[in-house]
């Protein structure tokens, strides 16, 4: 049996913002009511995993507009323009509009908000199982690490608001990915450092170490260039796709990166503080955005419609990749990390039409069970 390690979200109460004992108690949506009252029913319900403390492995249901978490008043507020922001920036994407770089750089903020939400969210809600004990909350990780987002087109008359990939132990101990289905487009979103900076022409590490759970850089270098796949994974053509480096801000001015940093490639390309451009890959090459520039949508004939499960299982089988580079890089968690890939083999499993129980998997999960 793997050891798990108990979390002190299942303990008190803690910001989902900040992580501080929460002031001037507030509720945050971390999926906001805007973007439940665009998609259907604010009442409806939604299944979020399993009970695995209950015999029968009951699933988890709850009215859309009640999933909510604690939070102090000031940080809700601080996050309450942004937003409004997005909410303007998915009513232009569901129109087919195009937004500016300086919009998808403000959108790719929400959806780090987002996906470290439902992380912390669905943590709190597993009081039933061991679950790992959070080193950052949303705060510490808004615009803070590479990102991008792939969005594809979904039925076009459709009203339906999907989390995939949000709430399974995988996402758990690695939040980096998940989906979100809105209506008429589907959006994968992605974040880890050091995700695009190599292949982007950033700075980027040549020497790690591991000590436990933590892995340490060093001995920084740089192309200069930018190579195509960013991703080395072939997700489907996209309707739209936008990369983002994010510099590491902590190290500017450190002797081995602050002479890469300062590169016309790279100072040429920054936006602020560890930001750089938006940047996406056509036909006819790499291409960085300036702040107001539209960022165009592909109009290729392959980024037609697919089933949501195809992007269903490509998103699954990319985290079954970040799985195996972990095993090797941690080598103490690897049995642990095959332990998931397990789990997340048999999610592809199901979705391809298994008969293999997924249900099942969590429920080995339990080491009270």
């Amino acid at each position: 049996m793997v050891d798990f390690k108990t979390s002190i979200l299942q303990e008190q109460k803690r910001c989902i913002f900040c992580g501080k004992p929460p002031s001037n108690k507030n509720k945050e949506h971390v999926i906001p009511k805007w973007l439940i009252e665009l998609t259907g029913d604010p009442k409806r319900q939604w299944n979020l995993g399993v009970q695995t403390n209950h015999p029968d492995r009951k699933l988890r249901k709850y009215a859309a507009d009640q999933f909510q978490f604690p939070a102090c008043e000031a940080c809700n507020s601080r996050y309450s323009d942004l937003e409004g922001r997005t909410k303007g920036y998915m009513s232009d994407l569901l129109a087919g509009n195009n937004l500016t770089a300086e919009a998808w750089d403000d959108f790719l903020d929400w959806f780090d908000k987002v996906r470290i939400g439902l992380w912390l969210g669905n943590m709190m809600l597993n009081k039933d199982w061991p679950i790992p004990e959070p080193n950052f909350y949303i705060d510490q990780r808004v615009g803070q690490k590479d990102r991008c987002v792939l969005v594809y087109p979904n039925e076009p008359e459709a009203q339906v608001l999907n989390i995939t990939g949000a709430s399974d132990p995988m996402f758990m101990y690695l939040p980096s990915s998940f989906m979100l289905v809105v209506n008429s487009l589907v959006f994968v979103n992605i974040s880890s450092e050091f995700l695009l900076s190599a292949r982007m022409g950033f700075p980027y590490p040549r020497k790690t170490s591991v000590k436990g759970t933590r892995r340490y850089v060093s001995d920084f270098t740089a192309t200069f260039n930018a190579r195509q796949p960013f991703l080395r994974f072939e997700f489907y053509p996209p309707r739209w796709a936008v990369y983002q480096t994010v510099l590491l801000e902590g190290s500017l001015d450190a002797e081995d990166y602050k002479p890469l940093v300062e590169h016309e490639y790279i100072a040429s390309k920054r936006i602020g503080g560890g930001r750089t451009q938006i940047c996406t890959v056509s036909p006819d090459g790499v291409k960085f955005h300036a702040g107001g520039a539209p960022v165009e949508k592909a109009e290729m004939a392959d980024r037609g419609l697919k089933p949501l499960v195809a992007y269903y299982i490509r998103l699954f089988e990319y985290r079954q990749r970040t799985l195996a580079q972990s095993r090797e890089e941690f080598p103490e968690m690897r049995k642990f990390i095959s332990y998931l890939g397990r789990f997340n083999a048999e999610a592809i499993a199901q979705a391809k039409g298994s008969t293999v129980s997924v249900r099942r998997r969590v429920r080995d999960l339990n080491p009270e069970g």
